[in-house]
């Protein structure tokens, strides 16, 4: 195998997790008496971590909102980021079989790091990943390389027998500047123009496809 480890994002790569971060992200706005947003347009505004999606769930001028916005869509979905949310189809059978094949596997998200620990191993099982990093403050959001490189210190691999599969330019910066192999996953947040616009030369149509690529 020409790889050792995959890193994989979390939301939008290997679970669906926009239903609930809608329904968390319009229970705030509504708590604050501000409109609330599809499910469409918080695609488009989630993957840069809590605080970022608060930002920019706001009206134009209320800013000053952003750390209460992001404290109440954090508790209610702390309650309720598991009502929703699935795993694409196939990732339940295909880690399996990576995991049995020695693969080292990783889960680096922008996402609270308690919320992403809580939602892979739910379900994945706890067994599964080698390493879980989200957001703390022991590391920088992506797309600065910190959270990736933590994973590839602790799996004790080099970066060139890395991948980094993920659904957002993001994650796609992150694993270049980190020096791993980029990989899009098109099933995802973004379309893969996105996606190859930000440098990523493999991209997936099917999660199945990862086994081909190692």
């Amino acid at each position: 195998m020409r790889y050792k480890a995959i890193l994989f994002d979390l939301d939008g790569t290997l679970v669906d997790t926009l239903a609930d971060l809608t329904e968390a992200m319009n229970y705030a706005l509504r708590q604050l008496g501000l409109p609330v947003h599809t499910a469409q347009a918080c695609r488009e505004m989630v993957g840069f971590g809590n605080h970022e999606f608060a930002r920019r769930a706001l009206p134009a001028g209320r800013e000053d909102l952003a750390d209460l916005l992001r404290n109440q869509m954090i508790e209610y979905y702390d309650l309720h980021c598991l009502d929703k949310t699935r795993p694409y189809e196939g990732f339940e059978e295909i880690l399996p079989v990576l995991k049995s094949k020695g693969t080292l596997m990783a889960v680096v998200s922008n996402k609270n790091h308690l919320q992403t620990v809580k939602i892979a191993e739910h379900y994945f099982g706890r067994e599964t990943f080698d390493f879980i990093c989200g957001m703390s403050d022991s590391h920088r959001a992506k797309p600065d390389p910190d959270m990736a490189l933590a994973a590839l210190k602790t799996l004790a691999v080099p970066a060139a027998e890395t991948i980094f599969l993920g659904d957002s330019d993001i994650d796609i910066q992150t694993a270049r500047a980190a020096g791993i192999e980029p990989v899009g996953a098109a099933w995802g947040f973004r379309s893969p123009e996105v996606l190859r616009k930000a440098g990523a030369e493999k991209i997936l149509i099917q999660p199945e496809e990862i086994l081909k690529i190692l």
